[in-house]
């Protein structure tokens, strides 16, 4: 009984992380197991184990640390029902419709890295609204919780429709989400994520706005560019700033976000995009406002030439590394990455 007892006094612990927070408390499992084998009660003590450690806890049940798929269901979330997409080492939440009216949503509002971080976390709540990803259109096209009346549907690898009740798993799948005025594919993979532009009859920009590992601590995060330099996140600035040394863009074609705290970063990379201001600032207590194509808070980038990759990255691997990644798939967004 002693093993039932200790497991069920962490289990409100374990129910709250992800398996990949294990590792903090593993050893201590040995030692009961220990204990309980020299009790000479071998199969109990493994059979409580796997049942009272790993199966009451249901993100270990739906993720265990391995995103080697993509896994796709339907959750509501924050009042919308939302594809919940497992892919680009990540957790993300696309808006399909508002529960309480049937309202059609587009746009990610929740961004969870292995630890359990939403760098997003858009409950339409106060400022918490202005957050989400891409924040496409200026009609709301994107923006969670505002959805420019859009709809989606998943593709396969070929561009035919996909059809399933609860759950499909998947190596490489499309998202397609349009309206009136736009029309995109999302390129899911493992590795990464990658935005296709079909149609664009207004202007748009790549537009991510969230709290850096799900809460803003300007004293422990920063953002960078190629040059691999960690940059202080500036405040108090105004809509539409971008550091005057960069003039009107980024010296760079993509940027990343990191805390020292964090195990990974989510980055935001971008080619063949038309000419266009960028942005780069910070709401100190509530999130991070960086644009490729967001100049003096207007939309500016026009065509469908433009090509955009996002994901999660492990921080440990180092910029350049960090860096090389980015710019393979920048090159082949259509491929799976290493």
């Amino acid at each position: 009984m002693t093993l039932i007892v200790v497991l069920n006094a962490f289990r409100p612990f374990l129910t709250t992380r992800s398996l990949g927070q294990l590792y903090k408390i593993v050893p201590f499992y040995y030692i009961i197991i220990i204990m309980e084998l020299i009790n000479k009660r071998m199969v109990h003590a493994i059979y409580i184990v796997i049942f009272q450690l790993l199966l009451p806890t249901n993100t270990l049940c739906q993720n265990a640390d391995d995103f080697s798929k993509i896994v796709i269901t339907k959750e509501q979330r924050f009042g919308y029902m939302t594809w919940k997409i497992q892919a680009a080492n990540g957790i993300w939440h696309y808006e399909i419709e508002k529960l309480e009216n049937v309202e059609p949503g587009t746009g990610f509002s929740s961004a969870i890295d292995q630890s359990g971080n939403d760098w997003i976390g858009n409950d339409c709540v106060g400022r918490r609204e202005w957050r989400g990803w891409p924040n496409f259109g200026s009609d709301g096209f994107g923006h969670p919780c505002r959805g420019g009346s859009g709809k989606s549907r998943w593709l396969d690898s070929d561009g035919n429709q996909i059809e399933f009740e609860e759950k499909y798993v998947g190596e490489y799948l499309i998202l397609e989400s349009w309206n009136e005025k736009f029309r995109l594919w999302y390129h899911f993979f493992p590795s990464h994520i990658a935005i296709q532009i079909l149609e664009a009859h207004d202007l748009y920009s790549f537009l991510w706005e969230g709290p850096i590992a799900g809460e803003m601590n300007l004293d422990q995060q920063y953002y960078v560019l190629e040059d691999g330099k960690k940059r202080r996140l500036p405040y108090n600035t105004g809509l539409g700033y971008l550091e005057p040394e960069f003039g009107r863009n980024f010296p760079s074609s993509f940027f990343y976000f990191l805390d020292d705290n964090a195990e990974q970063i989510v980055y935001i990379a971008v080619k063949d995009q038309s000419e266009g201001g960028d942005e780069g600032w910070c709401q100190p207590n509530n999130m991070v406002i960086f644009s490729f194509g967001r100049e003096d808070d207007k939309r500016a980038l026009s065509g469908t030439d433009a090509i955009c990759v996002f994901g999660f990255l492990n921080k440990n691997i180092g910029h350049e590394e960090i860096k090389s990644f980015i710019m393979d798939r920048l090159d082949n967004p259509f491929q799976k990455g290493n």
